[in-house]
C-alpha cells in the first residue's frame, strides 16, 4: 500500500459506511490517503482496521459499525514488508532441483509399504439426548458479522441532544472577559491583568421515564440504543433514568368520566379540570422492573429547571383505546408540571398510528413525537422552551 492513491476497496468501504449513516466525505477520504502516505495503518489489516476507527469512529456504536463493515470487506493479505497482496494472488514457491552426485551409491530399495487397511465401518451410537453440532469446516464468512442498525445514528442523537443547553457561568475563574478589560484598562489607563470569568457550563437536567415491557418490547433495543447515545454524548449536567410499565400507578380515578355529557366522545375535556395530579405509583431505577421508588419521591428530587422527557407508545402499538389509561396519563402529566418541569413525550410508534389510540388523545394535551431526527428536534425544541402546537394544554 502507498500513499500515492487509496487501494480499490477503500471505495467499497466508504460507500457501506455511508449507506450506515456515517457522513463520510472527500476530505475523510483525504485524511485517511494522508495517514497511508505517512505510514500509518500500511502494516496489517489489523493496523488498517485501527487507524479506519481512529479517523471516523466518534462514538462505542460507530466503532462496532466500522469493525462490521470491514469485516464484511474482502481486504488485501499483508505480506511481511507490509504491503497488501492482492485477494487470491497466491506468490509460487520454486523447489530447488537437486542434481545427484556420480559419486553418491544408488540408494537401496526401500521396503515395500504396507498393505491399506480396509476403511473403518461406521457404527451408529444411541442418542444421549444432547443436540449435536455440526461438524466445523474450519472456515468463517466474513460478511456475515453484523452490527445493530437503527433509524438514528448515534450522532444524529448526540446533535440533537447537544442543542439542550442552560449555559450558567459558575466555577473558578478561567475565561478571560475581554470587555471587561478593555473597560477598565480605558477607565483606568493602566493594565492591571486580564479580567477573569468562571466558564460557561451546560446546567441542562433532564428526567426520561421510559415505559417498558408489554406492548414497548419490540422497540426496547432502538429505545435502549436512543438512551445511550443521550447519556453518553448528550453532554448534559445530570441525567435521571426511571422505568415503569403503563402506568406508574395502577389506582386511577375513573370516578370523574361520570361527568362526560358524550360516552363515545374519548376526549376528557369537560372533565380535565378534576383530574388530580398522580400522587401515588412506583418507578424503577432498573429496566428489569426490580428496583422500585416511590413515584412521589423521584418527583420530589427534580431540581428547578429541569425537564422531563417521557418516551412511552401510549397504546399506539397496540391499536387501542383506553380511558382508563388516558386518565391515569393525564394525571401523571399534571403531577410532572406541577413540580414544575417541561415535558415532551417521544413515541417510537409512527405518527400515522396514532389516530383512534390512546395516543391521538394525550397528543392533545402535551407535546408529543415520533422517534424520528425530525422528532426528535421538535421534542427538544419543546423541552427549551419553544411553543409547541397542543390542542388542549393541560
Amino acid at each position: 500500500m502507498t500513499g500515492a492513491e487509496l487501494p480499490g476497496f477503500v471505495a467499497e468501504l466508504v460507500a457501506r459506511l455511508r449507506r450506515r449513516g456515517l457522513p463520510l466525505g472527500v476530505d475523510d477520504c483525504r485524511t485517511l490517503r494522508s495517514a497511508v502516505a505517512a505510514g500509518f495503518g500500511v502494516g496489517s489489516a489489523a493496523d488498517f482496521e485501527q487507524l479506519c476507527i481512529s479517523l471516523w469512529a466518534k462514538s462505542l456504536s460507530e466503532q462496532e459499525t466500522v469493525r462490521a463493515v470491514l469485516a464484511g470487506v474482502e481486504l488485501p493479505r499483508w505480506d511481511a514488508t507490509g504491503t497488501p497482496a492482492e485477494p487470491g494472488s497466491v506468490p509460487s514457491v520454486e523447489t530447488p532441483h537437486r542434481v545427484p552426485s556420480p559419486r553418491e551409491d544408488p540408494a537401496p530399495d526401500s521396503p515395500a509399504p504396507p498393505a491399506p487397511q480396509p476403511p473403518e465401518v461406521p457404527r451408529v451410537q444411541p442418542l444421549t439426548g444432547m443436540a449435536l453440532l455440526p461438524p466445523s469446516t474450519g472456515q468463517t464468512d466474513a460478511s456475515l458479522a453484523v452490527a445493530a442498525q437503527f433509524p438514528l445514528t448515534a450522532r444524529e442523537i448526540a446533535q440533537t441532544w447537544r442543542r439542550l443547553r442552560r449555559p450558567v457561568r459558575y466555577g473558578t475563574p478561567s475565561e478571560v472577559d475581554l470587555d471587561a478589560t478593555l473597560d477598565r484598562h480605558a477607565r483606568t489607563g493602566v493594565f492591571e491583568g486580564p479580567v477573569l470569568v468562571p466558564p460557561r457550563r451546560n446546567t441542562a437536567r433532564l428526567l426520561l421515564l421510559v415505559d417498558r415491557h408489554g406492548s414497548m418490547t419490540p422497540y426496547e433495543p432502538y429505545v435502549e440504543h436512543l438512551v445511550r447515545e443521550i447519556r453518553n454524548a448528550g453532554r448534559l449536567e445530570s441525567i435521571d433514568l426511571w422505568y415503569f410499565h403503563n402506568l406508574p400507578s395502577n389506582r386511577v380515578d375513573t370516578t370523574v368520566l361520570g361527568g362526560l355529557t358524550d360516552p363515545f366522545d374519548p376526549r376528557l375535556d369537560p372533565v380535565l379540570d378534576l383530574i388530580a395530579p398522580m400522587g401515588t405509583g412506583r418507578l424503577y431505577a432498573d429496566p428489569d422492573l426490580t428496583q422500585p421508588r416511590p413515584f412521589p419521591a423521584v418527583l420530589a428530587g427534580i431540581t428547578p429547571g429541569a425537564t422531563a422527557a417521557v418516551i412511552s407508545d401510549a397504546g399506539a402499538a397496540r391499536g387501542t383505546l383506553q380511558t382508563g389509561r388516558l386518565v391515569g396519563t393525564v394525571a401523571m402529566l399534571k403531577a410532572l408540571r406541577a413540580v414544575p418541569c417541561p415535558v415532551a413525550w417521544i413515541n417510537p410508534v409512527p405518527a400515522a398510528r396514532w389516530g383512534s389510540t390512546t395516543a391521538e388523545q394525550v397528543a392533545r394535551h402535551v407535546p408529543m413525537s415520533p422517534l424520528t431526527a425530525e422528532g426528535l428536534h421538535r421534542a427538544v425544541d419543546a423541552l427549551r422552551g419553544r411553543p409547541h402546537p397542543t390542542e388542549r394544554p393541560l
